[in-house]
């Protein structure tokens, strides 16, 4: 495996690629619409990253760059079914932690833990083993329906340690953009910082 390669396209052909992807590698719940997906890539902070390893695509990461906090936001990581077990995963984040170095770090959700589900605990694993802190925090991912308690973590690029108000702010700033399209967003949000007081 040599240096991977991230490069932003927002090509027809490749978006079409990736939301086909998308809705067959995650679960339904923890999906955007095509349309909210579409207007999100339109703007400047929500970036598709496709992931070559030479010229073989192998995965896609999409994240969210709050410069005001200074933070990124992982919002999907996918290696292709294909690459699998490969340690393609690991390579992808050592990558963007290095392509966009001279952010803070990047906050990102996880599932919590599910007995009936081993996949959970070795999502974990792997985000722990690469660095990842889980935060203090209660944390609900914004959903149609409500919202799905999961952990956030935080992968620090250059500053190890993250204050809560900081915290805070970049999750304000996903609910207001990733998921603008969610009506009670804000009663989430509200859920969320009460649990810090």
């Amino acid at each position: 495996m040599k240096e991977l390669i991230l490069k932003e396209d927002y090509s027809k052909g490749n978006l079409k690629y990736v939301y086909n992807d998308l809705y067959s590698q995650f679960e339904k719940n923890e999906l955007k619409d095509k349309e909210q997906f579409d207007m999100l890539f339109k703007g400047e902070n929500y970036k598709l990253l496709l992931c070559y390893d030479e010229s073989d695509l192998i995965g896609y990461i999409i994240v969210y760059i709050d410069f005001k906090t200074n933070l990124m936001w992982l919002d999907y990581l996918a290696v292709l079914e294909e690459y699998h077990s490969r340690g393609y995963g690991k390579k992808m984040i050592e990558t963007l932690k290095e392509k966009y170095k001279n952010l803070d770090g990047c906050m990102l959700e996880v599932e919590k833990e599910d007995d009936k589900d081993i996949n959970t605990y070795r999502r974990i694993k792997f985000y722990e083993n690469l660095g990842c802190m889980r935060l203090n925090i209660d944390y609900m991912l914004p959903t149609k329906e409500s919202g799905l308690s999961m952990h956030l973590y935080y992968l620090p690029f250059g500053k190890e340690i993250i204050k809560m108000t900081k915290a805070l702010s970049i999750i304000k700033s996903v609910h207001n953009t990733i998921h603008s399209d969610i009506t009670h967003v804000a009663e989430i949000f509200a859920k969320i910082e009460e649990s810090l007081l």
